[in-house]
Protein backbone atom coordinates (compact mmCIF):
# COMPACT_ATOMS: atom_id res chain seq x y z
CA UNK A 1 0.00 0.00 0.00
CA UNK A 2 1.23 3.56 -0.35
CA UNK A 3 3.87 4.65 1.99
CA UNK A 4 1.32 6.65 4.63
CA UNK A 5 5.01 9.30 5.31
CA UNK A 6 5.83 9.86 1.87
CA UNK A 7 8.97 7.44 2.92
CA UNK A 8 12.52 8.09 0.79
CA UNK A 9 10.65 9.50 -2.40
CA UNK A 10 9.05 12.70 -0.27
CA UNK A 11 13.15 13.40 0.76
CA UNK A 12 14.44 13.51 -2.65
CA UNK A 13 11.15 15.19 -3.77
CA UNK A 14 11.29 18.12 -1.07
CA UNK A 15 15.40 18.16 -1.85
CA UNK A 16 14.53 18.59 -5.61
CA UNK A 17 12.01 21.71 -4.32
CA UNK A 18 14.69 23.37 -2.70
CA UNK A 19 17.00 23.40 -5.16
CA UNK A 20 14.80 24.74 -7.37
CA UNK A 21 13.77 27.10 -4.76
CA UNK A 22 17.59 28.59 -4.83
CA UNK A 23 17.68 28.60 -8.60
CA UNK A 24 13.98 30.78 -8.94
CA UNK A 25 15.80 33.35 -6.77
CA UNK A 26 19.08 33.69 -8.90
CA UNK A 27 19.01 37.12 -10.59
CA UNK A 28 20.37 37.92 -14.06
CA UNK A 29 19.75 39.04 -17.26
CA UNK A 30 17.86 35.92 -17.97
CA UNK A 31 16.29 34.66 -14.60
CA UNK A 32 14.87 31.45 -14.33
CA UNK A 33 11.62 31.14 -15.41
CA UNK A 34 8.55 28.43 -14.29
CA UNK A 35 8.98 26.36 -17.24
CA UNK A 36 12.53 25.97 -16.93
CA UNK A 37 12.19 25.10 -13.48
CA UNK A 38 9.05 22.69 -14.07
CA UNK A 39 11.42 21.22 -16.41
CA UNK A 40 14.32 20.73 -13.96
CA UNK A 41 11.97 19.41 -11.35
CA UNK A 42 10.81 17.09 -13.80
CA UNK A 43 13.98 15.49 -14.57
CA UNK A 44 14.97 15.72 -10.66
CA UNK A 45 15.92 11.80 -10.17
CA UNK A 46 18.01 10.82 -12.48
CA UNK A 47 21.10 9.67 -12.87
CA UNK A 48 24.86 11.19 -15.09
CA UNK A 49 24.81 8.74 -17.87
CA UNK A 50 28.22 6.68 -17.46
CA UNK A 51 29.89 6.93 -20.61
CA UNK A 52 31.43 3.69 -20.26
CA UNK A 53 28.01 2.01 -20.57
CA UNK A 54 27.94 -0.45 -23.81
CA UNK A 55 24.72 1.54 -25.75
CA UNK A 56 23.17 -1.87 -27.09
CA UNK A 57 23.25 -3.04 -23.06
CA UNK A 58 19.87 -1.45 -22.16
CA UNK A 59 18.00 -3.29 -24.98
CA UNK A 60 20.25 -6.51 -24.31
CA UNK A 61 18.62 -6.79 -20.34
CA UNK A 62 15.02 -6.18 -21.47
CA UNK A 63 15.35 -8.33 -24.03
CA UNK A 64 16.98 -11.44 -21.89
CA UNK A 65 14.51 -10.84 -19.50
CA UNK A 66 11.33 -10.95 -22.02
CA UNK A 67 12.96 -14.76 -22.22
CA UNK A 68 12.63 -15.68 -19.27
CA UNK A 69 8.66 -15.16 -18.87
CA UNK A 70 7.67 -18.86 -18.70
CA UNK A 71 4.67 -18.73 -20.17
CA UNK A 72 6.14 -16.11 -23.19
CA UNK A 73 4.80 -12.71 -24.31
CA UNK A 74 2.02 -13.88 -27.16
CA UNK A 75 -0.80 -11.68 -26.09
CA UNK A 76 1.45 -8.85 -25.73
CA UNK A 77 2.34 -7.07 -28.92
CA UNK A 78 5.48 -5.35 -28.78
CA UNK A 79 6.73 -1.75 -29.79
CA UNK A 80 9.97 0.31 -30.22
CA UNK A 81 11.22 3.70 -30.83
CA UNK A 82 14.67 4.93 -30.46
CA UNK A 83 14.64 5.09 -26.43
CA UNK A 84 11.96 2.78 -25.25
CA UNK A 85 10.74 -1.00 -25.43
CA UNK A 86 7.23 -1.56 -24.67
CA UNK A 87 4.81 -4.38 -24.74
CA UNK A 88 0.35 -3.70 -24.48
CA UNK A 89 -1.78 -6.11 -24.87
CA UNK A 90 -3.43 -7.95 -27.55
CA UNK A 91 -6.98 -5.74 -28.12
CA UNK A 92 -6.46 -3.05 -25.29
CA UNK A 93 -6.77 1.01 -26.19
CA UNK A 94 -3.71 2.16 -24.69
CA UNK A 95 -5.37 5.31 -23.87
CA UNK A 96 -7.54 4.01 -21.38
CA UNK A 97 -4.68 2.88 -19.34
CA UNK A 98 -4.07 6.44 -17.47
CA UNK A 99 -2.90 4.89 -13.68
CA UNK A 100 0.83 3.97 -13.34
CA UNK A 101 3.37 1.99 -11.67
CA UNK A 102 6.93 3.29 -11.94
CA UNK A 103 9.60 0.62 -11.59
CA UNK A 104 13.16 2.58 -10.28
CA UNK A 105 15.97 0.30 -9.58
CA UNK A 106 19.44 1.96 -10.06
CA UNK A 107 21.09 1.49 -13.03
CA UNK A 108 23.39 -1.34 -11.88
CA UNK A 109 20.28 -3.53 -10.74
CA UNK A 110 18.27 -2.91 -13.51
CA UNK A 111 19.07 -6.41 -15.08
CA UNK A 112 18.05 -8.01 -12.68
CA UNK A 113 14.71 -6.24 -11.58
CA UNK A 114 13.59 -6.94 -15.26
CA UNK A 115 14.36 -10.76 -14.53
CA UNK A 116 11.49 -10.28 -11.53
CA UNK A 117 9.59 -7.85 -12.94
CA UNK A 118 8.36 -8.92 -16.37
CA UNK A 119 7.31 -12.82 -15.63
CA UNK A 120 5.52 -10.88 -12.22
CA UNK A 121 3.94 -8.32 -15.08
CA UNK A 122 2.56 -11.31 -16.93
CA UNK A 123 1.47 -13.06 -14.12
CA UNK A 124 -0.72 -10.30 -12.84
CA UNK A 125 -1.61 -9.35 -16.39
CA UNK A 126 -0.52 -5.87 -16.38
CA UNK A 127 -2.19 -4.51 -19.81
CA UNK A 128 0.77 -2.45 -21.33
CA UNK A 129 4.66 -1.34 -19.93
CA UNK A 130 7.62 0.28 -21.01
CA UNK A 131 11.57 -0.03 -20.39
CA UNK A 132 14.35 2.62 -21.27
CA UNK A 133 16.19 1.01 -24.00
CA UNK A 134 18.94 3.57 -24.31
CA UNK A 135 21.90 4.75 -22.04
CA UNK A 136 20.16 7.84 -21.15
CA UNK A 137 16.38 6.17 -20.57
CA UNK A 138 18.01 3.84 -17.85
CA UNK A 139 19.75 7.12 -15.95
CA UNK A 140 15.97 8.32 -15.98
CA UNK A 141 14.56 7.76 -12.37
CA UNK A 142 11.00 6.95 -14.81
CA UNK A 143 13.56 4.01 -16.54
CA UNK A 144 10.45 1.61 -15.98
CA UNK A 145 7.00 2.27 -16.43
CA UNK A 146 3.60 0.09 -16.08
CA UNK A 147 -0.18 1.21 -17.02
CA UNK A 148 -3.32 0.05 -15.74
CA UNK A 149 -6.85 1.00 -16.62
CA UNK A 150 -7.69 2.08 -12.20
CA UNK A 151 -6.62 3.28 -9.47
CA UNK A 152 -7.35 -0.01 -7.78
CA UNK A 153 -5.39 -2.06 -10.26
CA UNK A 154 -2.63 -0.22 -10.21
CA UNK A 155 -2.77 -0.17 -6.33
CA UNK A 156 -2.85 -3.76 -6.35
CA UNK A 157 -0.16 -4.03 -9.06
CA UNK A 158 2.34 -2.02 -7.46
CA UNK A 159 2.27 -3.62 -4.04
CA UNK A 160 2.80 -7.02 -5.62
CA UNK A 161 5.95 -5.43 -7.39
CA UNK A 162 7.08 -3.35 -4.24
CA UNK A 163 7.28 -6.76 -2.36
CA UNK A 164 8.74 -8.53 -5.14
CA UNK A 165 11.26 -6.66 -5.64
CA UNK A 166 11.77 -5.22 -1.89
CA UNK A 167 15.53 -5.94 -2.10
CA UNK A 168 17.06 -3.89 -5.09
CA UNK A 169 18.43 -0.97 -5.10
CA UNK A 170 16.46 1.94 -5.49
CA UNK A 171 16.71 4.90 -7.44
CA UNK A 172 12.99 6.24 -7.18
CA UNK A 173 11.42 8.84 -9.34
CA UNK A 174 10.20 11.98 -7.30
CA UNK A 175 6.70 13.62 -7.24
CA UNK A 176 5.32 10.00 -6.99
CA UNK A 177 3.94 8.26 -4.13
CA UNK A 178 5.63 5.54 -2.92
CA UNK A 179 4.80 2.69 -2.33
CA UNK A 180 6.76 0.37 0.17
CA UNK A 181 9.38 0.26 2.06
CA UNK A 182 12.59 1.37 -0.50
CA UNK A 183 10.99 3.77 -3.21
CA UNK A 184 11.71 1.77 -5.84
CA UNK A 185 7.90 1.25 -6.86
CA UNK A 186 5.64 4.34 -6.76
CA UNK A 187 2.80 5.43 -8.10
CA UNK A 188 1.66 7.76 -10.78
CA UNK A 189 -1.00 8.54 -13.70
CA UNK A 190 -1.76 10.33 -16.15
CA UNK A 191 -4.52 13.36 -16.64
CA UNK A 192 -5.61 14.93 -20.20
CA UNK A 193 -3.28 13.28 -21.46
CA UNK A 194 -0.37 15.06 -19.49
CA UNK A 195 1.70 12.95 -16.64
CA UNK A 196 0.76 13.35 -13.50
CA UNK A 197 4.66 14.45 -12.80
CA UNK A 198 4.50 16.78 -15.59
CA UNK A 199 1.30 18.75 -13.93
CA UNK A 200 2.59 18.64 -10.42
CA UNK A 201 6.05 19.99 -11.17
CA UNK A 202 4.40 23.08 -12.81
CA UNK A 203 2.19 23.51 -10.32
CA UNK A 204 5.35 23.18 -7.67
CA UNK A 205 7.14 25.78 -10.37
CA UNK A 206 4.47 28.09 -10.73
CA UNK A 207 4.33 28.24 -6.71
CA UNK A 208 8.04 28.93 -6.31
CA UNK A 209 8.20 31.90 -8.67
CA UNK A 210 4.76 33.09 -6.75
CA UNK A 211 6.48 32.10 -3.23
CA UNK A 212 9.78 34.41 -4.62
CA UNK A 213 8.36 36.96 -5.59
CA UNK A 214 6.43 37.56 -2.55
CA UNK A 215 9.07 36.74 -0.12
CA UNK A 216 11.85 38.52 -2.09
CA UNK A 217 15.00 37.89 -3.22
CA UNK A 218 16.89 37.48 0.32
CA UNK A 219 14.28 35.14 1.35
CA UNK A 220 16.39 31.22 1.86
CA UNK A 221 15.40 28.45 -0.17
CA UNK A 222 14.07 26.27 2.73
CA UNK A 223 11.56 29.16 3.20
CA UNK A 224 10.67 29.60 -0.59
CA UNK A 225 9.96 25.97 -0.85
CA UNK A 226 8.09 25.75 2.14
CA UNK A 227 5.53 28.90 1.22
CA UNK A 228 5.28 27.17 -2.33
CA UNK A 229 4.67 23.69 -0.95
CA UNK A 230 1.95 24.92 1.26
CA UNK A 231 0.36 26.80 -1.71
CA UNK A 232 0.46 23.86 -3.86
CA UNK A 233 -1.20 21.78 -0.37
CA UNK A 234 -3.79 24.85 -0.62
CA UNK A 235 -4.71 23.95 -3.74
CA UNK A 236 -5.91 20.59 -2.77
CA UNK A 237 -2.45 18.24 -3.52
CA UNK A 238 -1.00 16.00 -1.62
CA UNK A 239 2.91 17.33 -0.94
CA UNK A 240 3.65 15.25 1.83
CA UNK A 241 3.30 11.64 0.36
CA UNK A 242 2.78 12.75 -3.65
CA UNK A 243 0.42 10.00 -4.01
CA UNK A 244 -1.86 11.36 -7.38
CA UNK A 245 -5.25 9.81 -5.45
CA UNK A 246 -7.68 8.89 -8.30
CA UNK A 247 -8.72 11.92 -9.36
CA UNK A 248 -5.68 14.65 -9.41
CA UNK A 249 -7.01 18.59 -9.78
CA UNK A 250 -5.52 20.61 -12.13
CA UNK A 251 -2.09 22.76 -11.94
CA UNK A 252 -2.08 25.82 -9.78
CA UNK A 253 -1.47 28.98 -11.33
CA UNK A 254 0.02 32.40 -9.90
Amino acid sequence: MPNPSGGRLAELTRTAVVRAAALAGRAGPAPVDAGTLASLLYRAGGAVPDPRLDPRWPRHAVLRAERAVPCGLGDWVPSSTDHWLGRTAAGIDPDTLVHKVYVSPRVAALADALQILLPLAVALRVPAWKVGADVAGVHRADKVVLYLASAADADRVATATAAALDGMAAQGVPFTGQVGRTGVVSRGRDVGGTSWRAVICRAVADALRVARVGLGPDAGAGTVAAAALARVAAAGHDVRTWHPGADPRPAVHP
